[in-house]
Parts: C-alpha cells; sequence; structure tokens
C-alpha cells in the first residue's frame, strides 16, 4: 500500500499565511497540515508516500519519499494533480489524501481493512453536521450532496442540497484505489474536473464503497477553521 497526497493549490483563502508556502504547511495544532497526514499514513504501515507538489514547489522537497510536479496547479484541479501521478498509482493499491485535512491512523487501517473487495473507497464522516454548524453560519453553505444504498455503495455526491436530509454524510477528501482501477480507467479529457465529479461519474462502472469516520478530523479551508480546532483542543 502506498500514499499519494494532493498538495499543488496555494489555498489563496488562508491569506497571508500561503504567500510563501502552500496550504499544506500551515501549520494546525502545533505542526504543518502535511506532517499530520504523513504521520497518519506512516504508523498504518504505509511507508512510500509521494506528494504532488505544484504552488512553491521547492517548499515541500522535505517531504514524501518522492515528488511528482503539477506544473498546471493554478488552472487545473485535484483530479488533474492525482492524474500527474497515474503511472505510479497503477503499480500499487494507494491512499489518496487531500492536503488540507488531518485524520487519525485508525482510519486509515479502517480503509484499508475494508478494501478486500472493492476498487475504490472513501471515508466520510456521518456525524458532520455539528462540525459544520461550528465552521459555518449556515451548515448548507458549503456542504454538498452525499447518499449511500444500505450496504454503502455510494449513490450520490458533490450537488447542491436543498436539505440537510440529502446529506447522509460529509466526503472528507481520504480515498483508497486499488492499482486495477487505474489500469481500465480510460482517457480524462478534463483538466478541471473536481473530484467529487470525477467520483461521480466514475460510480456508475465501478461501485465505490463508503467508510465510516468515527474518530476526530478536520478540513482547513479558511483562516477560522484554525481557530476553531484549536479551541476544540484546549
Amino acid at each position: 500500500m502506498r500514499g499519494l497526497i494532493l498538495a499543488a493549490g496555494r489555498g489563496s483563502r488562508m491569506g497571508s499565511l500561503t504567500e510563501e508556502q502552500p496550504k499544506s504547511l500551515v501549520s494546525v495544532l502545533g505542526k504543518p497540515l502535511i506532517e499530520h497526514q504523513l504521520t497518519a499514513l506512516k504508523e498504518a504501515g504505509i511507508r512510500d508516500i509521494c506528494v504532488v507538489t505544484g504552488y512553491q514547489s521547492q517548499c515541500l522537497e522535505p517531504y514524501g519519499t518522492c515528488r511528482i510536479h503539477n506544473p498546471r496547479w493554478a488552472e487545473t484541479n485535484m483530479v488533474y494533480s492525482m492524474l500527474c501521478a497515474a503511472s505510479w498509482l497503477k503499480e500499487d493499491d494507494c491512499i489518496v489524501s487531500y492536503a488540507d485535512i488531518f485524520y487519525t491512523t485508525r482510519l486509515v487501517r479502517d480503509l484499508i481493512e475494508s478494501s478486500t473487495e472493492t476498487l475504490v473507497l472513501l471515508a466520510y464522516d456521518p456525524n458532520w453536521l455539528d462540525l459544520w454548524r461550528q465552521r459555518f453560519a449556515d451548515p448548507l453553505q458549503d456542504a454538498e450532496t452525499f447518499r449511500m444504498s444500505v450496504e454503502g455503495r455510494l449513490l450520490e455526491i458533490g450537488q447542491k442540497p436543498s436539505s440537510i436530509e440529502e446529506i447522509q454524510g460529509q466526503y472528507m477528501g481520504l480515498l483508497l484505489f486499488k492499482k486495477e482501477f487505474w489500469r481500465t480507467l480510460p482517457a480524462i479529457e478534463n483538466d478541471t474536473l473536481f473530484m467529487t465529479d470525477f467520483l461521480r461519474k466514475i460510480s456508475e462502472a465501478t461501485p465505490i464503497k463508503c467508510v465510516p469516520n468515527p474518530y476526530p478530523w478536520g478540513e482547513i479551508d479558511q483562516i477560522s477553521d484554525l481557530h476553531l480546532y484549536e479551541k476544540k483542543c484546549l
């Protein structure tokens, strides 16, 4: 099992904190975000961890066992960054992580242990609403639809919801792909495809298993998020 961290973006909503460094190096709970991800992956037994770089790529040279650069980071999205490592992904099963989240080793292990018969898995927070109410005055402001079958197969993701009832959980930005998945994936021609659009598209042919996360986690999307998580840990 390998790990891939998608760290090409700047994170402009973080203001001055990302003027000279990528968002993945913003400090939360005492250390850079990327160090939280590396720790969780390594403690789950993953040693080969590649970082996809973009903005201020030189800042990420100390991290990971290899780095793959997305030279078009400013005009592309997360899927394009992931596909920059397409040949690398075909070589082994891989945990793919956004670079602006933190999560536990236990969740990484849950994903790995749940992957015996499924090519694609994603982690989600079934208790997302409490956290989103703390982050946003209106929790629907940043939320997206997320629906699953009784068996935990992804049915819907990434649309604008009209009510809380359309959201069974919060997609976290942590996935597992089996190497076999990449060997049969058709070419992706949309360079600005969002990850949720990608997941919705592939779910039509490939079942995606949803793995619940009962452990602490967080997403850093704005400066107020930093204050929130620091406060929660006091």
